[in-house]
């Protein structure tokens, strides 16, 4: 009986895919252009990254040197950016930035990923920090700070730029630390 009822099933799911596939005579290369439409759309370039839900600028770089006093252990690169959520809900900061940005330092020998660090503790940063974790309404922009610990302080960082997660590569840039 099961086994006659997973059939019935697999059958009439499998009509509604061909019936959904078959309606689309007229307009079959509109869904194409429109995801089209939308990877264009997507870029990085002049410390600006655009995507569907969101624009993201890069307004500064800092190294901070390590420092017990403020829970610093290594150096660390501070970047301030601001985010305009450009979708219909509530979005994040962090989560735009985590979600696109990667950072590695890169010399002949090796290639080392950059992990985040802790927020720097810092004065001149307490406006960053006020609302680190609020959500951003739709059409709102919010400033936002990020640090990654460093490797050394000689060696350029790379930051390259995804459309998110596993979405296809933007850009790059090259941050000089000295």
């Amino acid at each position: 009986m099961k086994k006659l009822l997973s059939f019935g099933l697999l059958i009439v799911c499998s009509i509604t895919l061909v019936a959904c596939g078959g309606n689309n005579k007229s307009s079959k290369s509109e869904p194409t252009s429109n995801s089209q439409k939308k990877s264009e759309r997507a870029y990085f370039k002049n410390n600006t990254l655009k995507i569907d839900v969101a624009k993201l600028t890069i307004i500064s770089t800092e190294v901070l040197p390590a420092n017990e006093n403020l829970l610093r252990e290594k150096p660390q690169l501070a970047i301030t950016y601001e985010v305009t959520n450009d979708s219909n809900e509530p979005i994040s900061a962090a989560t735009v930035w985590i979600a696109c940005m990667g950072l590695s330092q890169e010399d002949a020998r090796t290639t080392n990923k950059l992990t985040i660090g802790m927020t720097p503790q810092d004065e001149k940063f307490a406006e960053f920090k006020e609302h680190k974790l609020d959500d951003i309404k739709p059409g709102d922009t919010m400033k936002a700070l990020i640090s990654y610990d460093l490797d050394d302080t000689k060696t350029p960082v790379l930051l390259k730029v995804n459309q998110g997660m596993a979405g296809k590569v933007l850009g790059e840039k090259t941050i000089n630390l000295n």
